[in-house]
């Protein structure tokens, strides 16, 4: 009886941190500001050299942002790998490009 005690203390102990550096997380998120960057000069009215030097700084803004919650989730869950990083940067990173075009249209439109 005290071997399985043990087995179900093991169990609720919180995993131990794992050694993520946070420039992989900001790789992750780097990812999807390649995609951002791709996509606002395809689809997007970039208003020229100017507009355009814009829009990288408010995704390198939201990359930058976005890695810290990456970085955090990923030492949590030991996720060292850079595909995961970069799926795990998703919904953080286009949150905050959300954030950061309404805020262009505010401050520059």
């Amino acid at each position: 009886m005290a071997k399985r005690d043990s087995r179900a203390k093991q169990a609720s102990e919180p995993a131990p941190v794992a050694d993520v550096p946070y420039y992989r997380a900001l790789f992750g998120a780097l990812g999807w500001g390649v995609v951002a960057f791709a996509l606002q000069v395809v689809f997007g009215g970039t208003g020229g050299a100017t507009g355009l030097l814009i829009q990288v700084g408010w995704i390198l803004i939201a990359a930058v942002l976005a890695a810290w919650p990456t970085w955090y989730a990923a030492r949590r869950r030991g996720w060292p790998e850079l595909w995961k990083l970069f799926l795990l940067a998703a919904p953080a990173f286009w949150v905050l490009r959300a954030v950061t075009l309404i805020l262009d249209r505010l401050l520059f439109h």
